[in-house]
């Protein structure tokens, strides 16, 4: 019965549908419970949102009074009003009788708090009291006349009395999301001859790199108590001065709320048009709803900088010291910023944030439930009647972005406020800035991530550095021990990374090799894109010629002896293809692939991956006995970050536990056995990853190359491999 109501209400609601073993519980928004026998009518908390309140009916409004929210855990209801979640709707007293009245109470998580749900063929449902399951909540004798009693009474399918409509309320007004029992902001008391005025500097700035040919107004802040003897603290603005921010500023540092801080306010650039009587190019949407590190880097190695040089100030250069604020495109600019770069900005405030399709904004909450959490702390607010036009509706895509950062774990607050775009933003400034400042210097924490990332990532074990001088790192394979072998393609050589994480020479002349593989033996083999040879390593390096004639791209171990490589014509243009070496004779497999890369199979032996490193997507194969390939599917889905036009997939590599590690552009990207990334784990430079493997003393600690430097950290994945038996592999969770 659970299953199938709870399936029924996620399709009639048009939301997502929650696993019936799910345990977590779901925030569904805001509703009307509409009559179904008299539908101009909807519930309503008599005399306001408050307990004791009785529940009647009244006529459709806009009333906070009638706007509700439907949470439910193990399939079981908790309704409350939107105003007050503190709140909850239940029978008057525990009453099991016809007649107990529907009121507002506390919830104290009883039984009489709680409801089942009953579809009905008519779209509608009746809500069925948990403590007592035989009554449901009944709009007496369907009276059409506002006040009309709501109580319990005996329910029967068929009594349209006890069906209701429970109708979303997108865009609609919540005019409060926290609770009674929230904490409450309340500013200090400070006197006003505490309160110093700070100096204004102004000026143009039109010396950008960066965004060439644009010309911006800039406004600095200086605080009184500012004296040169260490770095300030930096608060930028985006969209440009406002006078009562300085006002606030003030306030602020001299109540100690925030340190002390200088304001950098500044306007989107524009390029002037070189003739009168038409208009310049307009850079604000490209600069601010662009989700590239654009801006950040405007901000940080061009405009900080200067101002820090022309007023002779000495700015922080730690994220942990910098927050960044504004308001619609200014919002997700400054999101952005920090999202791209938390070593300069972790603090950010976003009112009503453009997380809209102008330019890649949609993907934001997507981004923070895959992406491995970052260390940023926000104040998120969205306005009731906020914001549409065909990039989005910004109610819907700000509560999206509620849902995201709590998903993964961050430091947040979210505000809904009744009222249009960008509405509450000087309300709330000072509340933001209290809740992003409060505890500094400590520094602000990274969140667990989202589910699927903790079942990879070990708490406490980040990135560190294995080494760094190369030049072009490539096709890493681990062996049985946990050694992990490379090219270093630039010097010719092949390396191996000992059990102590020390790098060693293991091939001097290593023929130009482009990738590695370890056989079932432990012997490497090598292909390369210059020469004309496959060839195999013993375990101390001694060198034999397997085939000539292929010039390969990647090349990959088989249990059964056998090897596979990829191959690119003219790398580009022509397609790649996949061919199967085996008793020293090659066969093409599979042609058509635009750029064969990297090549992995996962630990039950019967499924190939290939990566297409000029597309976002990696292929899939079922291996036949002869070692031929079938059933091509082009199957796994990556992310593709805005600013690129593919993923750049190169090396892959299994888990023996099922998960897939895929080097790309944005860092390694885990995906799951049917399809599509989870996880994603970029390098602490931001660099691309070109090879990742998985080995270490333990067998469990995850590399990535990244052509200069190596990375590794422990994880709770081990190794896998030619030497490794068939292992089963168990379905990834969605």
């Amino acid at each position: 019965m659970r299953t199938k109501t709870f399936w029924l209400l996620g399709l009639a609601f048009g939301f997502a549908v929650f696993s019936a073993v799910d345990s977590r519980a779901e925030d569904w928004g805001a509703y009307r419970i509409v009559s179904a026998s008299t539908p101009e009518f909807v519930l309503e908390a008599v005399d306001g949102v408050k307990e004791g309140a009785v529940i009647s009916i009244q006529k459709a409004s806009d009333s906070p009074n009638q706007k509700w929210i439907v949470v439910s855990t193990e399939g079981v209801l908790r309704v409350s009003p939107a105003q007050n979640s503190s709140l909850v709707l239940c029978a008057e007293t525990g009453g099991s009788k016809n007649g107990t009245p529907i009121v507002l109470e506390k919830d104290r998580g009883e039984p009489r708090q709680r409801w089942s749900l009953a579809k009905h063929e008519n779209g509608a449902y009746s809500l069925i009291a948990r403590h007592a399951p035989e009554l449901g909540i009944d709009h007496f004798g369907g009276e059409r006349k506002i006040g009309a009693k709501i109580d319990l009474w005996t329910y029967k399918a068929n009594d349209v009395h006890l069906h209701w409509f429970i109708r979303p309320l997108a865009g609609s007004g919540v005019v409060e999301t926290k609770s009674e029992d929230s904490p409450k902001y309340a500013p200090p008391s400070i006197k006003p001859e505490e309160i110093l005025p700070g100096t204004i500097k102004q000026f143009g700035f039109a010396q950008s790199e960066i965004f060439p040919g644009t010309v911006r107004d800039v406004t600095v802040f200086i605080p009184a108590q500012y004296d040169g003897s260490k770095p300030a603290c930096v608060y930028v603005k985006t969209d440009g001065f406002n006078p009562d921010e300085k006002t606030l500023l003030e306030k602020m540092i001299a109540a100690k709320e925030m340190p002390v801080t200088i304001g950098v306010f500044v306007r989107p650039g524009d390029v002037p048009a070189p003739m009168k009587g038409t208009a310049g190019r307009r850079n604000r949407d490209f600069e601010y709803d662009g989700v590239s590190d654009n801006n950040a880097r405007f901000l940080i190695d061009e405009l900080l900088p200067f101002i820090s040089k022309e007023y002779q100030l000495k700015l922080s250069t730690d994220g942990n010291d910098r927050c960044i604020s504004g308001g619609s495109s200014g919002g997700i600019a400054a999101f952005t910023a920090a999202w791209n770069r938390p070593d300069a900005f972790s603090r950010v405030y976003a009112a009503s944030g453009s997380w809209v399709a102008f330019r890649g904004g949609h993907e934001f909450p997507t981004m923070v439930r895959k992406f491995e959490a970052k260390p940023i702390r926000a104040f998120v607010t969205t306005a009731t009647q906020d914001m549409e036009n065909v990039a989005g509706n910004w109610f819907l895509v700000d509560q999206e972005m509620d849902k995201a950062l709590k998903f993964s774990g961050y430091d947040y607050q979210f505000r809904t406020i009744d009222g249009p775009h960008v509405a509450g933003y000087m309300e709330n400034w000072q509340e933001a800035m209290s809740y992003l400042w409060h505890g500094w210097p400590e520094r602000v924490r990274t969140g667990p991530s989202g589910p699927r990332t903790q079942e990879v990532l070990i708490p406490g074990e980040d990135w560190q550095l294995v080494a760094e001088g190369f030049k072009s790192t490539r096709g890493p394979a681990s062996n049985a021990n946990g050694e992990i072998v490379f090219a270093d393609t630039s010097n010719n050589k092949l390396h191996r990374i000992e059990l102590d994480g020390k790098v060693s020479v293991f091939v001097e002349d290593a023929a130009h090799a482009n990738c590695t593989t370890v056989g079932p033996d432990g012997s490497v083999f090598t292909i390369s894109e210059k020469s004309d040879k496959l060839l195999r390593y013993d375990p101390s390096g001694k060198m034999s010629v397997v085939l000539e004639g292929i010039i390969g791209h990647s090349i990959l171990a088989r249990p059964d002896g056998n090897l596979y490589v990829t191959t690119n014509d003219d790398g580009l243009h022509c397609p790649g293809s996949v061919w199967l070496v085996k008793d020293n004779k090659k066969l093409q497999v599979d042609s058509g692939i635009r750029f064969a890369t990297g090549m992995a199979y996962r630990p039950d032996q019967w499924l190939l991956s290939v990566a297409e490193g000029h597309s976002k997507r990696v292929y899939s194969y079922q291996i036949n006995e002869d070692g031929s390939l079938g059933n091509k599917e082009r199957f796994f889905h990556l992310h593709v970050a805005d600013w690129d036009d593919d993923s750049g997939p190169e090396s892959l590599c299994y888990s023996l536990e099922g998960r897939q590690f895929i080097a790309t552009r944005c860092g390694v990207q885990i995906t799951a056995d049917d399809g599509p990334t989870q996880i994603i784990l970029p390098v602490p430079d931001r660099s691309r990853v070109i090879g990742v493997a998985i080995g270490g003393p333990e067998m469990d600690t995850l590399f990535a190359f990244c052509a200069n430097k190596i990375w590794k950290r422990k994880i709770r994945q081990h190794s896998m491999g030619a030497y490794t038996p068939w292992t089963q592999v168990i379905p990834d969770k969605l």
